[in-house]
């Protein structure tokens, strides 16, 4: 290719009245080259017209309909340049080169590549949430962990929660923390088309919600908004986050003791992002544009929500609900009613007309039974024998068991003495209770007083007393009979005879 300098020379000596056979012997271009670009010759390569490729033209429909049935398949089963020659030669009988096919299929591959527009959104309009998966060495052996990962659109600012699984129910509870954490809900939440959310896929953006995720939603007030099938950039800003938050958080493996402390420290380390991270194409902090987005937000329900899985129960004749395979107690005066419950991540809770009747600890054992003595105080003051060897009362610490047995066998006091400590539950938590039965019992005190005396010095660092209620006490019945003192006259008189 001629440089537009030799050009401009060619130019000039032609001006100067040269002829073209001289011209072409001062520069060394060719006769015809100073022809051309004397005469205003277009400057440049200039592609001639292409020329007719029988053996590609043939195979080129076939090809381009291999790529789009691949496109429609697995993405890890597709055909190479290499299959698709080796294809057509065997059944199409093909007699072009590989590198006739490789073009084809590049060319081919190249139109077929999307071109994506950046995204723009209001602040307080959009929630991106995406799980992802973690490596860590936790209660003894590697496991893997489940990490929640949020980030808000406009201000980039990300909230990460850890959980030991993907269920329904953690899903709920880490939106409930990331509201928090953002101080408020957006508009929209993005996801992927996760089971927990979505019970079928209809067509376009259009899906059937779980029911459970529904009630949870509406719950909240925010819009749930779902990826394309196998389109997980449409969220892509989240999608780099899990990536971002392995490397900088969980590198190398970590050994984790407890999961609430590392959550905490999550938390920590998304609000130190603040004022490190700049918003990307803007200048700004994320902490600046996350304090303009967050007056955006719909604001936070007033009242404390259990979130979970609701569903409905009927308490059998033991009063006890039936959760996953495994048994909780409720009140015995709910026995043969139906209750509602709702499952959290830790807890089942139980309630009756809009009022809580039992809180237990979640277990994820099948066939165990989860008993509350208190609820079972009603049979038991019908039934006192009862309290001495029933379950309820053995899954409290053996000493309590202890305790009841040397107050009802050795005669210390009465089978409904022992339910009255039994109520001091009510007040007390049981290791608080568990340490005053011990200590009463060292002082050989058997009775619901002497055990209340024993908790109030243990929540006070100096020494208290408080009235007994000994209105009620068999103890302290004790009848003296009436002495007439006029029997002592007698007395004085044998005193006067013996002088």
């Amino acid at each position: 290719m001629v440089h537009m300098q030799a050009v401009q020379i060619m130019k000039r000596l032609k001006e100067q009245g040269k002829s073209e056979r001289s011209i072409s012997r001062e520069t060394g271009h060719h006769r015809s080259t100073v022809n051309k670009y004397v005469n205003g010759g277009e400057v440049g390569y200039q592609r001639k017209k292409s020329y007719a490729r029988p053996k590609a033209e043939a195979v080129n429909p076939l090809i381009e309909q291999w790529y789009q049935e691949d496109m429609k398949g697995p993405k890890k089963q597709k055909r190479t340049a290499q299959k698709m020659y080796d294809d057509l030669v065997k059944y199409h009988g093909y007699t072009g080169s590989y590198s006739t096919v490789k073009v084809l299929y590049r060319k081919i591959k190249g139109k077929s590549r999307e071109v994506f527009v950046p995204r723009e959104s209001e602040p307080g309009e959009y929630i991106e949430f995406d799980f992802g998966y973690i490596k860590a060495c936790y209660k003894g052996k590697e496991v893997e962990l489940c990490l929640h990962c949020y980030q808000l659109i406009y201000s980039n600012d990300i909230f990460v929660y850890v959980s030991e699984s993907e269920r329904q129910e953690a899903l709920f509870y880490s939106h409930k923390l990331a509201f928090e954490y953002f101080d408020g809900i957006a508009q929209k939440v993005r996801y992927d088309n996760l089971s927990q959310a979505v019970k079928r896929i209809l067509w376009g953006k259009l899906r059937e919600e779980s029911d459970h995720f529904r009630t949870f939603r509406e719950l909240y007030g925010f819009e749930a908004e779902f990826c394309e099938r196998g389109k997980g950039w449409q969220k892509g800003d989240v999608e780099g986050l899990v990536g971002y938050v392995r490397r900088n958080c969980f590198s190398p493996v970590p050994t984790i003791r407890d999961l609430e402390e590392c959550n905490r420290e999550l938390s920590e380390w998304c609000k130190s992002l603040r004022a490190k991270r700049k918003v990307y194409g803007t200048g700004e902090l994320v902490g600046e544009r996350y304090e303009e987005e967050r007056r955006c937000f719909r604001a936070l329900p007033l009242k404390e929500i259990d979130v979970g899985i609701h569903a409905i129960a009927k308490a059998n004749h033991y009063s006890l609900i039936s959760v996953e395979g495994a048994f909780y107690s409720v009140p015995t005066r709910y026995a043969y009613h139906q209750v509602d419950i709702v499952i959290t991540i830790k807890e089942v809770i139980a309630s009756y007309k809009g009022e809580e009747i039992a809180r237990h600890q979640r277990t994820d054992q099948k066939g165990r039974q989860i008993f509350d003595p208190l609820h079972y105080l009603s049979v038991y003051m019908e039934k006192p024998y009862t309290a001495i060897n029933s379950k309820p009362i053995r899954q409290l610490p053996a000493i309590f068991r202890k305790f009841f047995e040397c107050a009802y066998h050795k005669g210390y006091g009465t089978a409904r003495e022992c339910i009255k400590v039994l109520e001091l539950l009510r007040s007390y938590s049981v290791e608080e209770l568990g340490i005053a039965i011990e200590m009463a019992m060292s002082y050989e005190q058997y009775d619901v007083e002497g055990v209340k005396q024993v908790l109030i010095q243990l929540r006070h660092s100096s020494p208290r007393s408080e009235r007994l209620d000994v209105s009620e006490s068999s103890r302290l019945d004790v009848h003296v009979p009436h002495v007439a003192l006029n029997r002592y006259n007698s007395l004085m008189q044998l005193g006067r005879e013996c002088e």
